[in-house]
């Protein structure tokens, strides 16, 4: 009751308060918003591409202009006061209204052309996206594609990207989204590595091979996890979180390595081994801001990439929290160029 009480206080305060609204900057509040939400003016810094220093300046910017204790700070990083939790809420009221004038300005409703910024796994932009963008440019020349490729999760609410392929099913209620498929993992290794190691016959033949494991930020992963219980502790040759780099290591010939399943068309220097040793599977998700649903450039993108997949009408989905009837394939039902358009 008492931060409410003070919630609405400062409410007034920053709606009243010309003059010293006058003094600030949107740029000092996304400092902020940056620090509050990661907890350090370091991760801040990271996220916004600048420094501490920087970080720490716009903070002390802001406080002046606010009259007010935003932080306290320690050897952990920082902690909000009352007074910073209040300003959070107003900020990421202000940031949505930001980021909804953007979407205006930079995705004219009825006009195809202009960007789309696109976060996705690195395999599946490298193996599955990569090679048919040529159809995609073909038949939309004036769109472009940004590619965002990491294992971190883009924040759609907050305007990291405009669609997102994801591992997992999103849950937060502000997004669009479609299950696209099941991705399964498998062993796979080189022709030559057989060659010259021999193929093992059995999960518990692994102890005697050269082995290709996660690295640390993706280390306990189902599959990880299970390649790990059934090999020697010292026959791990490479350990990277980069899918590209277990792959070219994979086809080099350094290893057995996890791969997902649906890449093995795209690879003939990949053989499958075990195949009947189940391992693990992820689902993968197409997913996107509810507020970009009637943006052309957004569905036209939305759609080709269910096309991928074998999934038709994808711009047409539902809310997440209606979703919940999504038809699962496996990377079984795949043929190329289009991945397949079976549903089990």
């Amino acid at each position: 009751m008492v931060y409410y009480s003070y919630n609405n206080q400062l409410r007034l305060y920053m709606n009243n308060s010309d003059s010293k609204m006058n003094g600030m900057s949107w740029d000092d509040f996304r400092y902020f918003l940056a620090a509050a939400e990661s907890g350090s003016l370091s991760e801040a810094a990271k996220r916004l591409g600048s420094n501490q220093p920087t970080v720490g300046r716009h903070i002390d910017v802001l406080e002046t202009a606010l009259g007010l204790k935003l932080f306290q700070r320690h050897k952990r990083g920082l902690t909000l006061t009352n007074e910073g939790a209040g300003v959070l809420e107003q900020a990421q009221f202000m940031r949505s209204g930001v980021q909804n004038i953007q979407r205006m300005i930079e995705g004219d409703y009825q006009q195809l052309q202009g960007s789309v910024r696109l976060a996705l796994p690195e395999g599946l932009c490298n193996e599955i996206i990569i090679p048919r963008l040529e159809s995609f440019y073909q038949q939309y020349p004036n769109l472009r594609l940004i590619l965002n490729v990491s294992s971190r999760t883009a924040n759609l609410t907050r305007g990291e990207a405009d669609i997102a392929i994801r591992l997992f099913r999103p849950k937060e209620g502000d997004l669009v989204t479609r299950q696209l498929s099941l991705m399964e993992m498998g062993l796979f290794a080189s022709p030559e590595y057989l060659q010259t190691h021999g193929q093992p016959e059995s999960a518990s033949d692994l102890l005697q091979h050269r082995v290709i494991s996660y690295g640390d930020e993706l280390a306990g992963l189902p599959e990880n996890k299970w390649l790990l219980d059934h090999v020697a502790p010292d026959s791990r040759m490479l350990q990277s979180d980069s899918t590209a780099t277990r792959l070219k290591a994979t086809v080099c010939g350094l290893g057995i390595s996890i791969q997902p399943c649906m890449f093995a068309s795209a690879n003939p220097n990949l053989v499958r081994i075990l195949k009947n040793t189940p391992i693990s599977t992820h689902e993968i998700w197409i997913t996107y801001h509810r507020d970009l649903r009637d943006v052309l450039r957004i569905r036209v993108t939305v759609d080709f990439l269910c096309q991928l997949f074998g999934v038709s009408g994808g711009s047409h989905d539902l809310p997440v929290k209606q979703n919940t009837q999504a038809r699962q394939r496996t990377h079984t039902d795949m043929a190329l160029p289009y991945l397949g358009a079976n549903f089990n």
